[in-house]
């Protein structure tokens, strides 16, 4: 079957920006390739090749002149001491589990990670897949040129992303063909059922889609209600992504179209400028847990700049089966980011840093939440920025942001997902990241943000075992990505999936189930109850009753929590009513201990009582 291609040539133009953001877009639709069953036994050598030394050296781009630059003035570079004197930290996650995942050939490590309400886990990274339930057992796994093996010989592939679908409860995985013009090809798979050793629908976006000598490289992937989005840096051939950057380009796919097995129906926003520049790195924002908009927003900075505070606001408003245009909307935070020189590891060779660009985000009732690798000015390290966007006012969005760094370690390669119980004013978020230092080998770590966006100690969720040490050269490659995500059907759980260092010098990932420990859940007192709400008894052996009241008829939802903050059990959906109310339920299946009874309604918390266990 043919593809069927036409072009239409669009301009958005913000009348409130001096310098207009410009585009133009594509629609193009791509048939289903092949039907293929997951753990079908096949052959999988995974023949690679990989230049470890270049024997003529490539010339010194400007990005790679200052990291240069950066790296010699770290070295007299005296950090300004820290302190925690006056701060507010927020408590640190627990792990629940942990467990080696993934072995990869080649570098750099780019691990992603889904996971389904039923606990099935796919944890990926830069050369194959692997499927594992949620205590760590190994189902099965594969390199991604097998996985894909219906399309034909795939000789290199890489750069995978996955992502879980709670709607559909399904998954979808990315990644690329190809690092030529010749060959480039996004390669998308939709699982046909929440089983990923069932059956895949596979097909191929191209890479090239001006039939030029331009390829697709380093992918980003996130989901609305209706579409699948595919964010792509469009690169020259035969040169490094520093020089060879042409522009950035948003894919809009129809999900359902994938997960149907119909042709695909998708559209191209590309020839993205500003002020006649190709906007570089452009990051789709993940939803926290609530699918229920065709909308989606992405983010792009100045990633190369030394100091900048221009960051990019773009959203597309519908849904791929309607004309919908990209707006971009140009802000001003308050804390600039910037380029941040390499890392050292204890063997005095360095991890590359790459540059400022965002990483990660996600949105929680209109509060977006970004991270990235910047300086830290005042220690002269690799850091990582957190931002906040604010879009409560479409016309009028607010911005803040901050620097996580630490004077004992480097750190970089930022992922971040909703951390919080799913009401409107908790938004709470964990960020996973990568940490190194000249005593410390490469691992990873995780920190817990509050509502109020205080970050919590760091967790080192695995410690490095070896210096990373796979080139030869004196400048390693870290990583160019992490992952985490939401249990969507646990609040307060998540999935994260990045690399350490093992003592033979090559790199691994290390997966890892976490959970919040904040009591609080950042949730405001709410204004429905009129009085302090009375529980008895307390402790309590056989029931446990509480009287509240409530100001107007509101249906309430109850459940409780261990002191941890983990979910234990749903009790009852039921409809309140103005006036005192009394709600009781049997603690005998409980074991003994400290638990928190929980009411809410509205997207409000009704009270949070501390319930004493006792048999």
């Amino acid at each position: 079957m043919k593809h069927l291609i036409y072009i239409l040539s669009t301009i958005w133009v913000l009348p409130t920006l001096a310098q207009q953001v410009t585009y133009q877009t594509l629609y193009h639709v791509s048939p289903l390739q092949s039907v293929v069953v997951g753990n079908e036994r096949t052959p999988d050598f995974d023949p690679r090749l990989q230049l470890l030394q270049s024997s003529a050296p490539l010339p010194l781009q400007s990005n790679k002149y200052k990291k240069l630059q950066l790296d010699q003035q770290r070295l007299t570079f005296t950090p300004q001491p820290q302190t925690t004197l006056g701060k507010t930290t927020a408590p640190s996650p627990a792990i629940i589990r942990g467990f080696m995942a993934n072995l990869t050939q080649g570098t750099p490590n780019d691990n992603d990670i889904a996971m389904s309400n039923g606990g099935r886990i796919i944890s990926v990274v830069n050369t194959n897949l692997g499927f594992y339930n949620d205590t760590g057992r190994f189902i099965f796994g594969r390199t991604l040129a097998n996985f894909a093996r219906s399309l034909g010989s795939l000789n290199r592939t890489y750069d995978p992303r996955v992502i879980y679908d709670p709607e559909w409860d399904r998954f979808i995985v990315v990644f690329l063909q190809g690092t030529t013009s010749a060959d480039t090809r996004i390669i998308t798979a939709f699982s046909k059922t929440n089983d990923p050793n069932g059956e895949w629908n596979f097909y191929t976006i191209p890479g090239n889609i001006f039939g030029d000598s331009s390829w697709s490289d380093y992918p980003i992937i996130s989901i609305s209600n209706s579409d699948l989005f595919i964010t792509v840096n469009r690169l020259k051939d035969n040169t490094s992504w520093q020089a060879g950057f042409i522009e950035s380009l948003i894919w809009q796919v129809n999900k359902e179209d994938g997960f149907s097995g119909d042709s695909l129906r998708k559209k191209a926003y590309f020839d993205i400028k500003y002020a006649g520049k190709s906007i570089w790195s452009i990051c789709p924002v993940k939803y926290s847990y609530k699918f229920n908009s065709s909308k989606m927003y992405f983010l792009s900075v100045r990633p190369s700049d030394l100091q900048n505070d221009t960051v990019f606001l773009h959203e597309i408003g519908g849904s791929v089966i309607h004309n919908t245009p990209l707006k971009t909307t140009i802000l001003k935070t308050n804390v600039k980011y910037g380029l941040q020189p390499n890392a050292p590891q204890p063997n005095g060779e360095y991890l590359q840093t790459n540059d400022a660009r965002v990483l990660s985000a996600c949105i929680h009732e209109n509060n977006i939440h970004y991270t990235g690798n910047t300086i830290d000015p005042a220690l002269f390290s690799p850091s990582v920025y957190y931002g906040r966007i604010d879009i409560s006012d479409e016309k009028n969005p607010t911005i803040t942001g901050k620097i996580i760094s630490y004077d004992s370690m480097d750190i970089g390669y930022p992922s971040i997902a909703y951390a919080g119980n799913g009401f409107k004013n908790d938004q709470s978020m964990m960020v996973t990241f990568s940490h190194v230092s000249k005593t410390k080998f490469a691992g990873t770590s995780v920190v817990y943000i509050d509502g109020n966006g205080n970050v919590s100690a760091p967790i080192h969720i695995k410690t490095g075992e070896g210096n990373v040490n796979v080139l030869f050269d004196t400048i390693e490659r870290w990583g160019d990505y992490t992952g985490i995500q939401t249990r969507y059907n646990n609040p307060g759980e998540l999935v994260l999936s990045n690399s350490y260092g093992m003592a033979d010098g090559s790199h691994r990932t290390w997966v890892a189930r976490v959970r919040s420990t904040d009591l609080k859940l950042s949730v405001p007192t709410s204004d429905i109850t009129q009085q302090a709400p009375v529980m008895y008894p307390n402790p309590a052996h056989e029931y446990v009753q509480v009287e509240f009241e409530l100001q107007s008829s509101v249906i309430l939802s109850f459940t409780v929590r261990d002191i941890t903050g983990k979910f234990v059990q749903p009790l009852l959906n039921d409809k309140g009513k103005p006036g005192i109310n009394r709600f009781s339920f049997s603690t005998r299946d409980l074991p003994a201990g400290t638990y928190i009874l929980t009411a809410t309604g509205n997207d409000k918390t009704i009270f949070s009582k501390k319930i004493i266990v006792a048999h």
